[in-house]
């Protein structure tokens, strides 16, 4: 992302570009005057985070000029001011931020997370209403303008769209619909979806007394009643989307193993349970590769624990880019990986695992000695289980005929 600040303090434009830089890899510019400002080419920029009081720059400016880009824009000021406020919330403004002495790039940063966090996500809104569905959708391309908009008018029409589309991160549905009404679309998708998975903020004009708390018992992430103003629900979306961060990095940390950057034994066995059920649930194929280096303790006898550390680490890429990004990819332990493939015809786990067998066979890695090193993997692939741990004992059983000669790859008949 490339992004300009219009800011004549230069002290603080400096300073909220190096934070910005030192937190992102973003191209970040300063303006510090008009003249700076006309010397560039604004149309290059994905965002601009600009002050409103600069001398010969105003509201009027940023509304006649600025604005006139389209250009995603960030309004910044030291000092509060209520009319002015409201003023400028009638434009196309994605935020309003007010500067504090205290944290004074915090609230910035956090909205340059959120909007980066959503880059390549997307939004479900779900409203019957035409009417009510433009002006959700107006506001959403306004405060969050880099993600996606997926639209139903209905929750039969909200559960295709979910499947259809697995990018979707947040969806925020109307209570009161046809077919099938917001409570049921809570309850269908929290029976797939954890709530840290999908995010639901729920809207109601019903003045039930008890509607809310329903709602968020049954799912619901957040709800809010209608009508509401604009920056209150853009103010429910940030705090989920923050939360959503939050619990990523947290998962980061003990969902992946710290060597190769892959997922771990814990995180393969909580995820793969689910996926093992649900295959079972809509009678698709599945297949579970165990992976062992070969030799793997002569390796590390000869050359070292670095240079072994070297070689899981490079077993690792190779596997992560054998596989489909909803495949998951472990490692098991020591020298061992585990592959759960989903949807997956017993031909093409052959020759995912043949795949990989050829690439680590064929490739050589150099370690810090200059000691070239080649190495060969055995691999172990069942079908069949009734149980994760099964399939995974199957497996297991499997490696251990491939592991007899080694460099082989045996799959259960």
């Amino acid at each position: 992302m490339k992004i300009l600040i219009i800011e004549d303090d230069k002290f603080y434009a400096k300073n909220l570009k190096k934070e910005i830089e030192k937190q992102f890899n973003f191209i970040v510019d300063n303006a510090f005057s008009i003249e700076m400002l006309n010397e560039l080419n604004i149309q290059n920029y994905d965002l601009i985070i600009s002050d409103i009081f600069m001398e010969n720059y105003d509201e009027h400016y940023i509304k006649e000029y600025i604005l006139s880009y389209k250009i995603p824009l960030i309004l910044i000021t030291g000092f509060p001011d209520k009319i002015l406020k409201d003023k400028l919330s009638k434009l196309n403004v994605l935020d309003f931020i007010v500067k504090t002495e205290s944290n004074q790039f915090s609230h910035i940063i956090n909205k340059l997370q959120i909007l980066e966090y959503l880059k390549n996500k997307s939004i479900l809104i779900v409203e019957d209403s035409k009417t009510a569905l433009l002006i959700n959708i107006r506001l959403i391309k306004k405060c969050y303008p880099f993600i996606d908009i997926i639209t139903a008018k209905d929750g039969l029409e909200a559960l295709e769209k979910i499947e259809e589309n697995p990018n979707i991160k947040l969806i925020l549905t109307d209570y009161e619909m046809p077919n099938m009404d917001g409570m049921t679309l809570i309850k269908k998708i929290r029976q797939k979806y954890d709530i840290d998975e999908k995010i639901i903020i729920a809207l109601s004009s019903v003045s039930e007394k008890h509607i809310s708390s329903t709602l968020l018992k049954i799912g619901a992430n957040d709800f809010l009643h209608k009508p509401f103003v604009e920056e209150e629900l853009m103010c429910r979306i940030d705090n989920n989307i923050k939360n959503a961060i939050l619990i990523d990095e947290i998962k980061e940390m003990v969902f992946k193993d710290p060597l190769t950057n892959i997922y771990n034994r814990r995180y393969f066995f909580e995820v793969a349970t689910k996926m093992f059920l649900t295959a079972l649930r809509e009678k698709k194929e599945i297949a579970v590769l165990m992976c062992d280096i070969d030799h793997f303790k002569k390796i590390n006898d000869t050359y070292g624990h670095q240079t072994g550390d070297l070689v899981i680490k490079h077993t690792a890429k190779i596997l992560n880019t054998s596989v489909r990004k909803n495949d998951i990819v472990a490692r098991y332990g020591g020298e061992e990986f585990i592959i759960f493939l989903y949807d997956c015809p017993r031909p093409y786990s052959m020759l995912v695992a043949e795949k990989i067998r050829k690439t680590i066979e064929s490739q050589k890695i150099i370690d810090e000695e200059n000691n070239i090193i080649t190495y060969t993997i055995s691999i172990g692939i069942a079908h069949k289980g009734s149980s994760i741990d099964e399939l995974i004992k199957n497996a297991d059983t499997m490696l251990y005929k491939a592991k007899e000669t080694r460099n082989k790859v045996v799959a259960q008949k």
